[in-house]
């Protein structure tokens, strides 16, 4: 066994933890089990003789036939026994596997979204979200169904074969060899066959995992590939990695069900020799019916045994894939621990100083080389350039869902590296462009920034963002379910709701990235008046394509390939006849008229 597959079955079982007693009874019922079972055919074959011997004495003698029936009595007694007392164990050890089965499941699942919750951005960000959910569902479904099915049934088969041969060896050893030739031939070929099957069940997984990633962009993209008539593409995308994976499933699964066939056919050649020598045994008197039918019985536990360990071995195989996939994501590393002696900052104020700041998606792709900006608390700071010039980027790194690479960022004079980011962020409100509202009521998504907040101030939030009018003309109001997405109201109310939520929050900073975007004229200038209120003595982010929303900001910040090109008031930056004022003129030059379009 090599070392990474070794490595990889070790840190499978350290989800067995708190289960190792449940492991230590499922190990002894499935070895009880198995060896009642194996006893069997021996008293199968004392009745099997006893019917001889009646025969043979009725022939010899002219008499009637006549057996003991006390004799059978007893072995059939014991043998309902035997069989009643391998089911009881059988039973107990298949119900104690489902039971570990899963907790496994549940502590692996759980220890993988513990994970995600601390990977950094980055990684979602280079991650086909279809691709993670099909580890934490698929792969670990696969982890789990090896488990229930194959960890006792290995132990039965093992144990199975060891009894049997022992059996066998007893009755007849001569015999015996040509059994342990066919056991050894179809092990051979099971270790081979299932070592080079390997590959194959690694690329079914990974493919599974691009499907999944396709299926969901396109349920959640399908506005935009209705709107361009892009069906038949995607479809053709889709039928693409759909081949893919057609072509990789037929592969494990050729891989998978050769084994057994094969061994079958071992097996049959194997029998067919031990017959005809059993049949010299009897006739020269060397055994009885009753033990060949015994020995033959034995070698058909030794050998079915091998062609279930050979299918046990494609499951795991097919386990052992996905879990490499699972393994990659508990290997990610995480996001860079928070200092050891974490400063708090009981009161914000919201001085924000970027000092040196230097930022890159990865070292050889540096975005923002040296970052200087100064803002008092209070202040309303907008950023503003052409996409991609960084403005969200800068945003987030004042949050630290990314890490810089040099300098430093302050709030109120404290390194935000000395914070925790529990801590940090809690000191934010963020109303996004992209909205997010999750399957639930209306009143849960408001409240999701603040949980302990009694009903009149989610109520209070939503007057403020002017969203309170329009849940009540809702048939549930408050209590109304948003489907997952959200899809059951508009996307100016989805707006309306996120801006509520920040309300809510209460936060010493905030940041409006694209907040007014998605909500028409009459609306934003509700909006816009509410959001004045709440931008009062709190300093404010705010991102925007549309000019008219931040002609009023203190501090404009002019952003054009991660590099600040110009900075100062709305009158300032114009008088420097710069960027921004091409922006503006841009904006704002119709006909003399300030008609705002978007940039």
């Amino acid at each position: 066994m090599d070392k990474k597959k070794k490595g990889t079955i070790l840190r499978l079982f350290t989800y067995f933890k708190g289960s190792r007693l449940k492991l230590a009874l499922i190990i002894v019922t499935t070895i009880l089990s198995a060896a009642l079972f194996i006893v069997s055919p021996i008293f199968l074959g004392k009745a099997l003789d006893q019917l001889a011997n009646g025969i043979k004495t009725s022939v010899l003698n002219g008499t009637r036939f006549q057996v003991n029936w006390d004799t059978m009595g007893n072995i059939f007694g014991i043998l309902l026994t035997l069989y009643v007392l391998s089911f009881i164990t059988n039973y107990l050890a298949n119900y104690l596997m489902a039971t570990v089965t899963e907790t496994v499941t549940l502590n692996m699942r759980s220890s993988l979204m513990d994970k995600l919750n601390r990977l950094p951005l980055r990684f979602f960000d280079a991650t086909e979200r279809g691709d993670i959910l099909s580890r934490a569902t698929n792969d670990v479904e696969k982890i789990a169904d090896a488990l229930r099915e194959g960890f006792n049934r290995l132990i039965a088969s093992v144990i199975s074969i060891i009894g049997a041969i022992a059996m066998m060896l007893y009755i007849s050893p001569t015999l015996s060899i040509v059994a342990f030739l066919t056991i050894g031939i179809a092990t051979v070929l099971t270790v081979i066959l299932s070592g080079k099957s390997r590959k194959y069940f690694f690329n079914y997984q990974t493919s599974m995992g691009e499907l999944n990633a396709a299926v969901e962009e396109t349920f959640t993209g399908q506005l935009v590939i209705k709107a361009f008539n892009q069906e038949d593409a995607t479809l053709e995308e889709f039928r693409k990695i759909n081949g893919e994976l057609y072509q990789h499933s037929t592969s494990s699964q050729i891989a998978q069900y050769i084994v057994s066939p094969c061994i079958r056919l071992i097996n049959n050649f194997g029998y067919t020799i031990i017959a005809a020598l059993s049949v010299i045994n009897i006739i020269q008197g060397r055994m009885t019916i009753g033990t060949v039918q015994a020995f033959i019985q034995y070698a058909d536990k030794s050998s079915e045994p091998v062609i279930e360990c050979s299918q046990i071995i494609s499951s795991m195989q097919s386990a052992f894939a996905a879990s490499i996939r699972y393994f990659q994501i508990m290997d990610e590393l995480d996001e860079v621990p928070d200092h050891v002696s974490l400063e708090v900052l009981p009161e914000t104020k919201g001085d924000v100083r970027f000092e040196h700041v230097r930022f890159g998606y990865s070292d050889d792709h540096i975005l923002m080389k040296d970052i200087n900006i100064e803002i008092n608390a209070g202040d309303r700071i907008a950023i503003v350039g052409p996409t991609g010039a960084g403005k969200t980027t800068l945003v987030n790194l004042l949050m630290r869902f990314y890490e810089i690479q040099g300098g430093s960022i302050k709030i109120d004079g404290v390194d935000i590296k000395s914070m925790s980011r529990a801590e940090l962020r809690s000191k934010f409100g963020m109303v996004l462009q992209d909205t997010w509202l999750f399957g639930g009521s209306i009143k849960d998504n408001i409240a999701y920034s603040n949980f302990d907040a009694p009903e009149e101030a989610v109520i209070a939030a939503t007057k403020s963002a002017r969203a309170d009018h329009f849940i009540r003309t809702l048939p549930e109001g408050y209590q109304t379910t948003l489907t997952e997405d959200g899809s059951n109201v508009s996307q100016g109310q989805k707006q309306l709701l996120t801006i509520a939520r920040a309300i809510l929050a209460d936060p010493a900073i905030l940041i409006l990235d694209e907040a007014t975007s998605s909500v028409d004229t009459r609306t934003e200038a509700e909006i816009q008046k509410a959001m004045n209120n709440l931008m009062k003595g709190r300093t404010s982010f705010i991102i925007a394509h549309k000019l008219s929303t931040i002609r009023d900001a203190d501090l404009i910040i002019v952003m054009d390939h991660g590099t600040i090109i110009e900075q100062g008031s709305h009158e300032e930056l114009l008088t420097k006849q710069g960027f921004y004022e091409k922006l503006y003129n841009s904006q704002f030059a119709h006909s003399g008229s300030e008609e705002e379009q978007t940039a």
